[in-house]
């Protein structure tokens, strides 16, 4: 059986070496491409087979779920899962929702990665129990909002903001206009209710966003 094709895609060459390095001692798993660039992940997808992306959220340039997004209209057969070092309990509802496959935190055991890339190729999803019974319980509450009402865009402009870019700065690294950065940033503080920079990185620290 021809192994299944794996793109590990983390901006920090130590960590996609570390999983290759973990996956390598599954004969049934190739490692086929390796990269911090969602430009050459999404080239190499368009031209050859592949399986299952392991995609860090938090990316330069744009998000894991933008990415997400991309990769699943290119060929939604591909299996996702998520990777992040960042708050779980916020990022794994949200994996969930946007459709990955599963979701590990990085704080984590790697053994949960090499898990997690086994039960997704045998046709299972692989996300923490608490964020299974919490998806569960909020199902029986229809209308209630799963975590804080920002869209994933929003919060990756917010994580931008509490880190101390500028509005062009940011439109830069989306590749967005400045005009789109600054409605973002007019909502994000309207809905969050929140009127300067010292308020919004205290509610990024409080919700592990940093």
């Amino acid at each position: 059986m021809k192994p299944a094709s794996v793109i590990i895609m983390d901006e920090h060459p130590i960590v996609r070496m570390s999983i290759e390095v973990l996956l390598q001692t599954n004969k049934n798993i190739e490692i086929t491409l390796k990269s911090g660039d969602c430009h050459e992940t999404l080239d190499y997808i368009r031209n050859h087979p592949v399986d299952m992306v392991i995609l860090d959220i938090e990316l330069p340039g744009t998000d894991g779920f933008t990415l997400l997004k991309r990769i699943k209209q290119l060929n939604d057969k591909i299996k996702v899962l998520f990777l992040s070092s960042k708050s779980e309990s916020f990022y794994a509802g949200r994996a969930m929702r946007a459709g990955a496959n599963g979701f590990v935190s990085k704080r984590k055991d790697l053994g949960d990665i090499y898990n997690a890339v086994e039960m997704l190729l045998g046709g299972y999803s692989f996300f923490p129990s608490d964020t299974l019974n919490f998806i569960s319980h909020l199902n029986m509450r229809k209308g209630m909002l799963m975590d804080m009402p920002l869209s994933n865009r929003e919060v990756t402009v917010l994580r931008y903001l509490a880190n101390g870019l500028s509005n062009k700065e940011i439109a830069g690294q989306l590749l967005l206009s400045n005009k789109t950065i600054s409605a973002h940033k007019s909502n994000i503080y309207t809905k969050l209710g929140v009127q300067t920079i010292v308020e919004l990185i205290d509610y990024a620290k409080d919700h592990e966003l940093l």
